[in-house]
């Protein structure tokens, strides 16, 4: 709501005003003074972090050519032109704490960790363009700058260095082209790392509109699968729980590392530290505030991920499974599918409580995609598990290298079913934009809902619908202004 408040929109600002209403007087009714002092505390200093988090990109305005110098951190290549992220950068010789995001046209392909020198005009960035859209791409390479320039303007290109993190990456990323395409390999590693720069565009697309993106991001999937494989052997020898924590935390904190902190990854690596934690000390695991947890310690690095919807897609999608998963589950014992009972339970719950999220990002919702996702997920994440067994297998004994095939084959097959979800036209439902509050009061209306609030389901059922009445009304109000 801050950034309604910088631009002094008064119906958000009513709206905030209705809230704060609500909670005062539920804090006063039920004496919660020390929590009314913290939520106002919260939302005080929430409005000054986006203040500061804007600031890097409230750069001065470059007027005429400058002399830019930069390391090439990132590429994405493409037919026409290639996309590159310096950082390092120098401009006119003075040292910059920020990156600069450059497109490149003409004949290119410049390896990562060149170090490049060109003259050309600097653009700045708009951190919110004229349809109120997050420049997230911008924001999360901390790139407050763009240039658009031929290949033939780039003066010298020298050898620089890489990071230990992109060695590693790029290092993995060429040894999977000795055992398999280019296309594969690129896959691959977008899947273990998050790193699209090999991912072949077509691809990427499919698994969007199939509504099967959430793959190919770094996410809890990957630390789950990586604690589960640590904690079976830790079991076996018997170590002490705090052990147990060392060991788990450093081989987490670098595969984070290796992500370059993606927010989806450091989300799953904080809320399962919380859990190591807690054995360590014999705490009773909370799953709400361990989200919450997450969610601020990456905000108060980079607050305006707010904004960022692969930061909310990550958290809301976590809150729905906690929320939405057992009231779901338990509809489908009672119709008798004991059985998979959870895991539709599960994936129903993802799915439907993504939607007023969706609403905002997309025109149209797959609804295929509930039913695929149920095969997929499973196949996936043994194809995810397999990787990681079969790849350090091939490297240590070569002649075993057929054994991937198996493992391309299950990709293949999850990208071949992407595609053919993509491809049916007729499964798209349109959304509708009903705008943030409406998808705020969603899942305020979720949470009211779910088992956290212990209440009578009249009593539910009453604020539920008053809430949404009034999320229609603001988000009615918006429109017609």
């Amino acid at each position: 709501m801050a950034k309604y408040f910088v631009n002094f929109s008064i119906l958000h600002i009513i709206f905030v005003a209705i809230i704060f209403a609500i909670i005062i007087f539920i804090c006063i009714k039920f004496k919660f003074y020390k929590r009314l002092v913290i939520l106002n505390l919260a939302f005080l200093i929430g409005v000054f972090y986006f203040i500061g988090g804007a600031n890097i990109f409230m750069q001065d305005e470059i007027a005429g050519d400058v002399q830019i110098l930069g390391r090439i951190k990132s590429a994405n290549y493409y037919q026409d032109y290639d996309s590159y992220i310096l950082d390092d950068v120098k401009i006119n010789g003075e040292n910059k704490n920020f990156s600069i995001s450059i497109m490149v046209y003409g004949e290119t392909d410049i390896d990562i960790g060149s170090i490049i020198t060109f003259s050309d005009k600097l653009e700045t960035v708009n951190l919110f363009d004229e349809d109120d859209a997050f420049s997230t791409y911008y924001y999360k390479l901390n790139a407050p700058y763009k240039s658009y320039i031929n290949y033939e303007n780039i003066t010298n290109i020298e050898s620089g260095y890489i990071k230990l993190n992109e060695s590693i990456v790029q290092s993995f990323y060429e040894y999977l082209t000795t055992i398999c395409n280019k296309d594969m390999a690129g896959f691959i590693t977008c899947v273990i790392f998050g790193d699209k720069t090999n991912v072949a565009p077509d691809i990427e697309s499919v698994y969007f509109e199939s509504g099967m993106s959430h793959l190919l991001a770094v996410s809890g999937m990957h630390i789950v699968i990586l604690v589960s494989i640590i904690t079976f052997f830790l079991n076996k020898l018997h170590t002490k729980k705090w052990i147990n924590f060392l060991v788990i935390f450093f081989p987490l904190i670098f595969f984070v590392y290796l992500c370059d902190f993606a927010p989806s990854v450091v989300r799953a690596l904080i809320m399962s530290l919380i859990v190591s934690l807690g054995e360590v000390f014999g705490k009773k695991y909370d799953r709400l505030n361990s989200i919450a947890l997450g969610a601020m310690i990456i905000l108060c690095v980079k607050p305006l991920y707010i904004f960022d919807y692969g930061f909310l897609l990550s958290f809301i999608c976590i809150f729905c499974i906690f929320t939405l998963t057992k009231p779901f589950t338990k509809m489908f014992q009672k119709l008798g599918a004991k059985k998979c009972s959870s895991a539709l339970g599960l994936t129903l719950s993802v799915q439907l409580g993504l939607i007023p999220l969706l609403m905002t990002i997309s025109e149209s919702f797959n609804i295929i995609s509930l039913a695929v996702n149920l095969i997929c997920v499973p196949l996936f994440e043994f194809a995810f598990v397999l990787t990681l067994v079969v790849v350090p297998l091939c490297v240590i004994m070569p002649f075993l290298s057929f054994l991937f095939t198996f493992v391309q084959f299950i990709y293949n097959l999850v990208t071949e079913f992407a595609g053919a979800v993509s491809a049916l036209g007729w499964a798209y439902i349109p959304l509708v934009n009903f705008g943030n509050i409406f998808t705020i009061s969603s899942y305020i209306g979720i949470f009211c809902a779910s088992g956290y609030v212990k209440a009578q389901i009249k009593v539910k059922t009453i604020v539920v619908t008053l809430i949404f009445l009034l999320a229609i009304i603001f988000s009615g109000a918006i429109f017609l202004i």
